[in-house]
């Protein structure tokens, strides 16, 4: 509530804390008109109204490609980071709505996934 009338949207992480009270800091988004945009696309589901972010069952599928080379006897040391390059777009016109902020057609087109 201390950020009311300091900022104009609130960007949420997918830190535990932040995750477990979301629907409380919902409830002050859509009494404040307060806009919320999410690290992932559950916290959308739950009341944000978007994220951009990494699919987690395509990162767990990267991880697990991974997790075989070392099954294979690749030492992990050897294995090159990588970095999860497919980013999708949830949105939830809805939720949006309520926080006083109208997605355009073209927006909600352009998402891999629209929270109805």
């Amino acid at each position: 509530r201390s950020l009311i009338g300091k900022v104009d949207v609130i960007y949420t992480s997918t830190d535990n804390n932040v995750v477990s009270a979301y629907e409380a800091l919902v409830k002050v988004g859509q009494e404040a008109k307060l806009p919320l945009v999410a690290a992932d696309s559950d916290s959308v589901k739950r009341g944000a109204i978007a994220s951009f972010g990494i699919n987690y069952r395509d990162l767990g599928e990267q991880t697990g490609r991974m997790v075989v080379r070392v099954l294979k006897g690749e030492k992990p040391g050897d294995i090159k980071p990588e970095i999860s390059t497919k980013l999708e777009l949830t949105v939830n016109p809805g939720a949006a709505e309520r926080q006083g902020v109208k997605l355009s057609d073209a927006f909600v087109k352009s998402a891999a996934h629209v929270i109805k």
